[in-house]
């Protein structure tokens, strides 16, 4: 009997919005809006051909790092990196159209061997691969990377922390804050390195000290060291915050420890915990109660239940119950989406994200103060920020599997259907042939244009021919090549940096989205006849996405779980 073939993991198509100039990010100087900021979703197009599987970012993080595990297992980084050797630019950015492929080989794996989760701080970055092993570059000052100590790790370097020693123990997930990191073994272990300053090692102290006039020094820990207190537990999923973590045990138990400013580890008051300590409102008796999952934000905690409520502790806003002055002392519910089961979460700078059962497809959500840059993804007819939970509109209808919060921009993971293909692409136009590049003629018909690269042909005129256009979206033979590329294979980025996106023309037909990689189009509009334009493709017209015609520039607020028009 043959042996079945393992089921494709779900992939989709990287969708971003906000800050996109990552040089002034964050920047005093920097004005409230830019020419870069994008006020909603759009479809990055230097990677609208590659099937991604994992959106990698953090609250602090001014950068994004998007894995490709179903082909070869690369990771793609974009934004401002933790190391500049990352970059070929003087200031070290990366493009969001020209990405860096890192590969497995290129840090020395096997060949078949993948990157498949990691974790991204503001000044270090992790990856994991499939083999249990870690790789780590950026800031290691203080050891935090799990590195000896240095100022910097140029290059991804493999962190061979005590769990090598046992041949059962692989790492399965990591988190990373700014002066420490976390791992967690396949045997439910969890290790730290990096300052122990306010108990984030949890390892029951903090070794401060002072060494000289007005100058303060805390124990390091590197390699990483075993955190005491949970032999006997299991643990299954740990994250960070800037300087506080959150640990979820097989049972449904969560543990908190490190800062405690604003109350953020839910333990009702502000005292740090310099070891892992039980949260209450997840010890109780009724299972269901208990946790499925951990987040944190920069200085709050979120745990979503087995029954998929949603909860915060600590400070998520600026004004009101949740701000400084009035932080959630403990665990607390949004009464907003008190009904929605929570899919997905993330949390980003200053804003929250997840995704909520909606009939047959998904809904969006976000909600978040201080969003200067369009991070939420609400529209330019909306404001930046919301107090409370709203729908994304702009994401009505698509079908989002994955959302991960930056410190000043979002991503969010999409599966190719009809309303995706109704998003814009980023950049709109970027210089690409004029005519069929199979015929080099003018025909009565159409051509196809290619999703990531623009260029035409007409059906008949591919290898193999088509009788008529496939349905959804499509992709030319050499970007559906280069999306296939083996992982010693460059990637060909758009080598743009391309104007804020505007609404483009709609399509002359309704076209319906498949997952198929090579199976999709999008008609054009015969133009002049010449072999490369020159000027932009096409006059940007407004256009009402599909579904939402009754909802453009009304806020949506939740009530029990419903999408209400105020």
């Amino acid at each position: 009997m043959s042996e079945e073939k393992p089921a494709e993991q779900p992939w989709g198509r990287v969708l971003v919005c906000g800050g996109m100039d990552w040089a002034t990010n964050g920047r005093k100087e920097r004005p409230p809006a830019s020419g870069n900021d994008l006020l909603s979703p759009v479809i990055l197009r230097s990677l609208s051909n590659v099937k991604i599987v994992k959106l990698i970012t953090g609250p602090s993080a001014n950068y994004a790092v998007v894995l490709d595990n179903v082909v070869h297992g690369a990771a793609y980084i974009f934004g401002k990196p933790p190391s500049a050797s990352l970059s070929d630019s003087p200031n070290g950015i990366i493009s969001q159209h020209a990405p860096v492929k890192i590969s497995p080989s290129s840090v020395g794996l096997p060949k078949g061997a993948k990157f498949v989760s990691g974790a991204a701080a503001r000044g270090h970055l992790l990856l994991v691969d499939d083999q249990g092993d870690v790789w780590g570059c950026g800031n290691n000052v203080v050891g935090q990377i799990g590195l000896p100590v240095t100022m910097i790790i140029d290059s991804f370097t493999k962190v061979n922390g005590p769990w090598t020693k046992d041949p059962e123990s692989k790492v399965i997930q990591v988190s990373a804050g700014h002066t420490f990191s976390l791992f967690l073994t396949s045997t439910g272990l969890v290790y730290a390195s990096g300052s122990s300053e306010c108990g984030q090692l949890g390892n029951g102290k903090t070794g401060e000290r002072l060494i000289k006039a007005g100058k303060i020094s805390y124990d390091v820990e590197s390699p990483p060291r075993l955190i005491q207190g949970f032999e006997k537990r299991k643990i299954v999923q740990i994250a960070s915050g800037n300087q506080h973590s959150l640990a979820l045990d097989e049972e449904g138990y969560v543990y908190a420890w490190g800062y405690a400013g604003y109350s953020r580890l839910g333990l009702q008051d502000q005292k740090d915990r310099l070891t892992p300590t039980i949260v209450p409102h997840y010890a109780g008796n009724n299972i269901a109660t208990r946790a499925a999952e951990v987040l944190c934000g920069p200085t709050s905690s979120v745990v979503v239940n087995k029954q998929g409520l949603l909860a915060i502790a600590g400070k998520f806003k600026l004004t009101g119950d949740g701000s400084t002055g009035q932080p959630y002392t403990y665990f607390k519910y949004i009464q907003e989406i008190s009904n929605c089961k929570v899919l997905k979460a993330s949390c980003g700078g200053c804003t929250h994200l997840l995704t909520s059962p909606e009939g047959d497809g998904v809904m969006t959500v976000g909600f978040g103060q201080g969003c200067l840059y369009g991070e939420l993804g609400l529209g330019p007819d909306l404001g930046k920020s919301a107090t409370k939970p709203v729908k994304i509109e702009p994401l009505n209808g698509i079908d989002v599997i994955d959302v991960a919060g930056g410190a000043f921009f979002s991503l969010f993971l999409a599966k190719p259907n009809s309303a995706l293909s109704e998003i814009d692409r980023y950049p709109e136009h970027i210089e690409s042939p004029s005519i069929c590049l199979g015929c080099n003629e003018s025909k009565d018909d159409d051509p196809m244009e290619c999703e990531k690269c623009d260029s035409p042909y007409h059906p008949e005129c591919l290898t193999p021919p088509l009788d008529e256009p496939p349905e959804g979206e499509w992709f030319c033979p050499a970007c559906t090549i280069q999306a296939n590329a083996g992982p010693d294979e460059p990637f060909e980025p758009l080598h743009i940096d391309g104007p804020k996106p505007k609404k483009k023309a709609p399509a002359p037909t309704s076209i319906t989205n498949t997952t198929d990689l090579t199976t999709s189009t999008r008609l054009v509009t015969p133009k002049p006849e010449s072999t490369r334009s020159n000027t932009p493709r096409g006059t940007p017209v407004s256009s009402k996405r599909k579904g939402s015609e009754s909802l453009q520039g009304e806020p949506s607020f939740f009530l029990m779980g419903r999408a209400i028009i105020t």
